[in-house]
Formats: structure tokens, C-alpha cells, sequence
């Protein structure tokens, strides 16, 4: 026992010894804020230092002080400060970034040494990539902030800044280090439990706690589901990253050597992990790759951390830094997960007279746990909300989050909730949101959508038009819609409702009565178009093509049965009345008759394996498939029996998916076939939508003019492709432009049957010629191929389409040009 006692007091004397004096502190970026890991913190002239940690934290025990001390990382100018001669003292340093430039590379003869350790990390993916496991599942704290930073000296003189700038005058003010002024504008904390499993995979976060705050933010549902980690997700052990919507190639692709250059720049020791530190380099400025430092362990291979950026030549838009901190940790199985990640994107002034805005995002793992994996249909949706998610107090907060709130956080939760309660800035956020979404929130209503308040064509006139719907506020299991609208050419009220009851939310499952009367076109019919909202209204301007009333009373029902899987049936009935010289041959009778009514009821099923829907408020959102194709088949039944003038079956298939194509860019394709039973007049026909505008759209054939074609039976395929820089990066002047390439390919394939024909007179009972439609030789395919450059001046972009067949045709355009404008990064 003394034995044991005298060793435990020697201990101690030696381990005062050698820790007579302790420096500590933190690093952060001077102009975020942000913490630096893994940054370089050194007593000048010797040896001790030490590395951050992910926070920037860092803590130095020595026998003996120099005068000064000093933080270096690449990508910052280094910092020196003077020491004081105390046991203990802090000493922060505040980095500021510096332009990094990529140096020229001189190797001796051999291969680089950096190529091996990457090598034999890529050999290894496979061991430690968490899709490997069978599932898993994780507790994850996320949390957001955006600000506005980079205000310049004209945005700050406008009365309604200065009206903004006066109030918070009365609080703490955020600065950088060089005393401009940051304006945070949201800030959100999610604590939320996420679930993976492999076979096939699926992924779910269920939100247990959400606290948002922010400037026009008054949905708490939607935004707590997009603020978790589900969507915050960077795993490099991907060949390809998608971020903002761009696919950006790993350090550790299987074809690194394409894309990449490496400085092996010193071994160091992680916690207990010894790892070798390689920079990394892109080898072409505008690819989309990073730039920066990687860790890999010196035994397993495996990456330990990672510090990347997207440099500022890289071709995007409006984004002048994307930064990605990450630390790795091992699960029990071997596969590793993201512990900690942090993610800075830095938006530029889009012209001198505006603001940059700053998105920081950081998201902590932990109760890592891999076992077995839950049953298919837990992940039935993507995200969800627990019933109280969003009631919580600050004490639970506190508790329960798994890093604390800074000084800096906290000013910033003052200032937000100071900036939302201003009058002008509740205006402006207001106004943006009803601009965006098309609708404006009134109590349990919203007021919309604003492109329907006004149009004017050669039927109606000058037409004005309003309408709403209710909101969450009214109900989560009811949902209200209706429009009315008057032209005062033709002097005739239209009108559109619609009831639908949501029976279960988890399992998306409505119930839809609506009723309309409204002027519609064949071919550009409305409920075809909703999604091509400008296309929709410029060729609802002006001249309407072949128009129509269309009065039709439907009932919808919808559910989804498991994840990606919907079913969805209706029965309709119509009311075809032409405002057009139009007339069909009546089946039987042979009669001319120039409108009918058709009974009809559809069944459908669509497919997305691994699309990502969200529950927005009382309808459904999707983000889209990441990579497997949508699939969807309809049957529709018209019948005469029950009421309709014609009998009918209609046969339908589409499908949809997006193609990463590596450095060559991105694909999307989209194949639609369909057959159609019986003898129908010619609306009833698949009225192929050609494009007379002068608007680019996906969803038409661009030199096809309107009506031109109609088929009973048809196959199409529109393929567009987007090269991103891969072309364009590579010619001296064009790159600093940031144009960048694309190119499109639409065929279409169809036929009408002769019996179908003979239904579409001619002439009209006395003589007059009718127009009716073109029809294609089911030999001859119609095709037009497209290429063009979008990025131009970053909004705008130009398509050059050529017509390959059918150029025989009356008022056949063989070459059209489109335009079109976006908001891309």
C-alpha cells in the first residue's frame, strides 16, 4: 500500500514537472466565426504544439515558454502572439483566409509517394464505406445558421436597410474581424434519430425536437423536416458527392488519378491513430473536385478527417467557398461514420449594389449503434415529425444538446428574433415568399397563386382571376381549394374546386372531390402543364390554340402503399364544348357531331425506389430521385353506358431518371409510350405538345409547332444532357465566362389507326375545310437534336434546335432558337 502511494506522489511531483505551464485557446476563421480544426498551434522556435480539435480548441503543456506562440493552416495567413510568463493563460487567434494559390509540382524521378497511401486507401473502400453495413442508426444534433455578410456601402444606404440598422443598433452587433457587420437571418437546432439500412437502401430521420427562428420562416412543419441531418449527409467514401445539386468527384474516387494531385506532407498523431496528412489538389482549376487536407490512418487506410474546399474556379455560380470539415469514427462492425461535420457556404454580392450571404451547417453523431435492420416499411417516408417535436423549452436544450451554444450563437439567437418582429423586414420576407411560392398566408388561408390575377387572349379578353386555399391552421386532415375568373370579351364566369380529406398521413393516403369549368386547348391542356408554370402562362397569352370548355366533375382517391409506391385511381366525367371550327364523325351514325362527354375511370401506380417526399403542409413534395429511375403505368376506361358518348381504353408508361455521367456531366432522359383502344375524335388522341414560343421547355418538341401531330399508339424519348464545364472548362477565354454546355435529343415514334382517321372529317357539314391533325409514318421516327450554352451572364441560357424529319410539312420550322431563363449554381 506505501508502495503503491509513493509511486502515485511520484507521479504527480513528475507529471508537475513536466506541465509548469499550460497555454490554451481556440482558433476560429475571422470571418465566420467558425472554429478551425486540425489548424497548427506551435511555441515558436521549438518543437511543442499541438492540433486543434474539430471545435478549434487546443491545450499546450510545457516545462519551459518561448516569447510567443503561433496557429498556421493552409488556406489562412498564420498568426504569431506574444506569451506572458504565467502557470496558465488563453490565447485565441483569429485566422484570416488567404487566396491559395496551387503551386507548380516538381518530382524527382519515381512515382509520388502520396499515390501509394491513395491507392491503397481507395483498394479499402469497401471496408470501411458505411453502406457496407446492414443497417445502422444514429442520435444526431444539427444545427443552422445563415447571415448576411459582405453588405456593401449602397445596400446600407437604402432608407430600408437604414430602417432595419437603426433598431438593432440597440443590441449586440455581430462583426468579422475586419468590423463588417454580420446580419443573421435564421438559426435552427434539430435533435433527430436516423436510420440506414443496405438491401435495399433505405433511409429515415424521425425529428424528435426542432427550435427554428427565422426572418419570413412561419412554417415550422416543412422547414423542421429539411433542417435535419437527413439532408446534410457527405460521405467520401462516394465516388461522387452531390452538393447544391452539382456532382462533385472524392479524393478517394476510383479514378482519383483523373481528377487529382497529392503532397504526402507529414505523418501526425490523431487522438491514437497515427496518419499520414496529404494535401490535395485538383488538376483542373474548374472541375468540380476539392481542394485541401486529408488524414489516413498509416495502418488501415482508412480516412480519419477530412478539410476540403471548392475553390472559387471552380465553375459554379454565385457561391464564392464551400467548405467541408469531417472526423471519422469507427463503428463496432468497422465501417466508419461522420461524428462530426461541418459545412460553410459562402455566397457572393450577385452585383456590387447587394449582400453575400453565409449558410453554416454542423451536424454531431452519437449512440452509434449497427444492428439489425428495421422492416421495409418503417422507411415508408423519408422524414418525420414526432407529435411535440417542436415544444421544448431552454433547459431541455440545454441538457440535451450535444455541443453548447457559443457567445456568438447566442447574439445571434438575439438578433434574429429582434430582426423578424420589424415591420419593414416582416414586409420584404412576406412579399419574397409570396413572390416565390405564388401564394400569401392569411390567417387559415392563402391568398393565390398571383400568375392566375391576370391574363389576356383573344377569347376572353382581358381576364382577372383570384383564389385560395386553406393552410395547415385550418386543418391536417381537410384541405380547401378554389378559383374563380371573368373575361370581359366573352363574358363568361370560370371556376375550379376541389375537397380533400387526408385519411392517413403516414402512409399518404386522400381522398379528392373537386369540380371546373374552364378554357382549355388541345394539347396545352392545363392539368398537363402545371409543372412548366412559364410555358403554361405564355402560351395561355394572346392567341389560344384550338381552344375549348372543359367541364368535368372528378373523384380521386390516392395511397402509398410502402416507400416509392403509390397508387392513385380517379373517375371523371367531362363536358367537351369547342370555341373552334371542329367536328367528329359519330360511330354508328356517321353524324357530325361537334362536342361530346366521355365517363371515365383510371388506375395508375408509380414507382421511385429511392425518391426523397416530404409531407408539405397537406400535399407532398419530392426532391427528386438521387439515383434510381421513376416509374409510372396508368389504364384509363371511358365508358358509353355509363353516360359518356365513347368508348375507350387508354394505355400509359413513363419513365424518368437522372444519370451521373462522372466528368462528362449529368444526364436526363425520359421515355413515354402509350396506346389508346377504339374509335375517338381526335382530342382524345395523345396530342404530342410542340412548342410555337419562344421559351425553351423539357416537356415539348421544341420545332414541332402546336397540334402538328396526334397519335393512338407512340413512344417517345427526350434525352437532355448537361456538360457542366467539361467541355468549355478547357478553352482559355470561354472558362472565365463559366459557360457551360448542353445538348438534347428528342424522338418521337407514333401512329393513327385508318379507323381513327376516318373519324376527323375534312369539311364541315357544309363544305368548309376543318383543320384536323398531322400523323406520323410509323417508319419514320420525328427527331430533333439541340445543343446550346447555359450560365450566360449566370441567368441566362440559349438553345439551338435543328429538325431532322417531317421537314416536308407545311410551315415545318427547321431550325428554331430557344430561351430561357434560371437560377442555377
Amino acid at each position: 500500500m506505501l508502495r503503491t502511494t509513493l509511486i502515485a506522489l511520484l507521479f504527480l511531483i513528475s507529471t508537475h514537472s513536466f506541465a509548469q505551464f499550460i497555454v490554451k485557446g481556440k482558433v476560429t476563421d475571422s470571418e465566420t466565426g467558425d472554429p478551425i480544426p486540425f489548424a497548427s498551434v506551435i511555441l515558436k522556435g521549438t518543437t511543442t504544439g499541438i492540433s486543434t480539435d474539430f471545435e478549434g480548441y487546443y491545450q499546450i503543456e510545457a516545462r519551459s515558454l518561448t516569447d510567443s506562440i503561433s496557429a498556421a493552416y493552409l488556406g489562412y495567413i498564420s498568426a504569431s502572439k506574444l506569451l506572458q510568463n504565467v502557470a496558465e493563460q488563453t490565447v485565441n487567434f483569429q485566422l484570416k483566409p488567404s487566396d491559395f494559390e496551387m503551386e507548380a509540382f516538381v518530382f524527382e524521378a519515381g512515382e509520388n509517394p502520396a499515390f501509394e497511401i491513395i491507392r491503397r486507401a481507395v483498394d479499402r473502400k469497401k471496408d470501411f464505406d458505411k453502406r457496407s453495413l446492414s443497417a445502422y442508426e444514429t442520435k444526431n444534433y444539427t444545427k443552422i445558421e445563415i447571415d448576411i455578410d459582405h453588405v456593401s456601402e449602397e445596400f446600407t444606404q437604402r432608407k430600408t436597410v437604414q430602417k432595419v440598422t437603426a433598431v438593432l443598433d440597440s443590441i449586440q452587433q455581430l462583426t468579422n474581424d475586419e468590423g463588417e457587420k454580420i446580419l443573421p437571418v435564421f438559426f435552427s437546432e434539430t435533435l433527430s434519430k436516423f436510420y440506414y439500412r443496405n438491401n435495399p437502401e433505405l433511409k429515415k430521420e424521425i425529428v424528435e425536437k426542432s427550435k427554428i427562428t427565422g426572418v419570413g420562416i412561419t412554417d415550422g412543419s416543412t422547414t423542421s423536416q429539411i433542417t435535419g441531418s437527413a439532408f446534410q449527409e457527405y460521405n467520401f467514401y462516394k465516388n461522387w458527392l452531390n452538393i447544391v445539386e452539382k456532382e462533385f468527384v472524392s479524393p478517394i474516387a476510383d479514378g482519383w488519378k483523373n481528377f487529382y494531385d497529392y503532397d504526402l506532407m507529414d505523418s501526425v498523431l490523431v487522438g491514437k491513430d497515427s496518419c499520414y496528412i496529404l494535401q490535395v489538389y485538383p488538376l483542373r482549376e474548374q472541375d468540380l473536385a476539392f481542394s485541401g487536407t486529408i488524414w489516413i490512418n498509416k495502418e488501415t487506410y482508412a480516412l480519419k478527417q477530412v478539410d476540403l474546399s471548392i475553390p472559387k474556379e471552380v465553375n459554379l455560380n454565385f457561391i464564392e467557398r464551400i467548405k467541408i470539415q469531417q472526423e471519422l469514427v469507427p463503428t463496432s462492425a468497422g465501417p466508419l461514420i461522420p461524428s462530426k461535420s461541418r459545412v460553410q457556404i459562402k455566397i457572393g454580392q450577385v452585383t456590387p449594389k447587394t449582400a453575400g450571404f453565409l449558410a453554416k451547417f454542423y451536424t454531431s453523431a452519437d449512440s452509434i449503434r449497427v444492428g439489425e435492420p428495421k422492416p421495409t416499411s418503417f422507411f415508408n417516408q423519408a422524414v418525420t415529425l414526432k407529435e411535440d417535436y417542436n415544444i421544448a423549452d431552454e433547459e431541455f436544450w440545454a441538457a440535451n444538446r450535444q455541443d453548447p451554444l457559443s457567445q456568438e450563437e447566442l447574439a445571434v439567437l438575439q438578433m434574429v428574433d429582434t430582426l423578424k418582429r420589424i415591420p419593414i423586414v416582416r414586409f420584404f420576407s412576406e412579399g419574397l415568399k409570396f413572390f416565390g411560392t405564388g401564394y400569401l398566408n392569411v390567417g387559415k388561408a392563402d391568398i393565390g397563386p398571383w400568375p392566375g390575377f391576370f391574363n389576356y387572349n383573344n377569347i376572353e379578353g382581358v381576364r382577372l382571376g383570384m383564389g385560395g386555399r386553406t393552410s395547415l391552421k385550418f386543418s391536417n386532415k381537410w384541405e380547401i381549394k378554389a378559383y374563380g375568373a371573368y373575361g370581359f370579351k366573352d363574358e363568361k364566369f370560370k371556376y375550379s374546386t376541389q375537397v380533400t380529406r387526408i385519411l392517413d398521413r403516414f402512409h399518404w393516403t386522400t381522398l379528392s372531390l373537386s369540380a371546373q369549368k374552364e378554357i382549355d386547348q388541345v394539347g396545352l391542356e392545363i392539368a398537363e402543364l402545371q409543372d412548366n408554370s412559364i410555358f403554361l402562362a405564355a402560351s395561355r397569352f394572346g392567341t389560344l390554340r384550338r381552344p375549348f370548355f372543359n367541364t368535368n366533375q372528378k373523384l380521386e382517391f390516392q395511397r402509398e402503399f410502402f416507400k416509392g409506391f403509390l397508387f392513385f385511381s380517379n373517375f371523371k366525367l367531362s363536358q367537351f364544348d369547342p370555341l373552334f371550327d371542329f367536328y367528329y364523325l359519330e360511330k354508328g351514325t356517321g353524324e357530325y357531331r361537334s362536342d361530346f362527354e366521355t365517363t371515365e375511370a383510371k388506375v395508375g401506380l408509380r414507382y421511385g425506389r429511392d425518391e426523397i417526399i416530404i409531407i408539405n403542409d397537406n400535399e407532398r413534395s419530392s426532391f427528386g430521385p438521387s439515383k434510381w429511375p421513376i416509374l409510372q403505368a396508368t389504364y384509363a376506361k371511358g365508358f358509353q353506358w355509363l353516360g359518356g358518348d365513347i368508348n375507350y381504353s387508354k394505355l400509359t408508361f413513363y419513365l424518368y431518371q437522372r444519370l451521373n455521367m462522372g466528368m462528362l456531366g449529368v444526364s436526363r432522359y425520359e421515355l413515354d409510350a402509350g396506346k389508346i383502344f377504339g374509335e375517338v375524335p381526335y382530342p382524345i388522341l395523345k396530342n404530342h405538345l410542340g412548342n410555337e414560343t419562344l421559351f425553351y421547355t423539357s416537356a415539348a418538341f421544341n420545332t414541332m409547332n402546336f397540334n402538328e401531330f396526334a397519335s393512338d399508339q407512340y413512344a417517345s424519348l427526350r434525352y437532355r444532357h448537361f456538360f457542366e464545364g467539361f467541355l468549355l472548362n478547357k478553352i482559355p477565354l470561354v472558362k472565365k465566362l463559366k459557360w457551360r454546355a448542353v445538348a438534347n435529343a428528342n424522338v418521337l415514334f407514333g401512329s393513327v389507326s385508318q379507323k381513327n382517321v376516318a373519324n376527323s372529317p375534312t369539311v364541315d357539314p357544309y363544305g368548309n375545310p376543318l383543320e384536323t391533325f398531322g400523323r406520323l409514318d410509323p417508319k419514320t421516327p420525328y427527331v430533333e437534336l439541340g445543343y446550346g450554352i447555359e450560365n450566360i451572364f449566370k441567368f441566362f441560357r440559349i438553345d439551338f434546335f435543328h429538325r431532322i424529319t417531317y421537314l416536308d410539312h407545311t410551315d415545318a420550322k427547321p431550325f428554331a432558337v430557344k430561351i430561357s431563363g434560371q437560377i442555377i449554381l
